[in-house]
């Protein structure tokens, strides 16, 4: 396989894992304020 393809699939790999972490953060942000919410009336 070519190096800079490589390199490229792999930075693309990463990029990709990092807005799913990104996106299940923000999940987990909006089920926790809304659990907050929920206690606090």
């Amino acid at each position: 396989m070519d190096i800079n393809l490589y390199a490229l699939l792999t930075y693309a790999l990463t990029a990709v894992i990092s807005l799913l972490v990104i996106g299940v953060i923000v999940v987990i942000n909006k089920l926790m304020s809304r659990s907050k919410s929920k206690d606090s009336d």
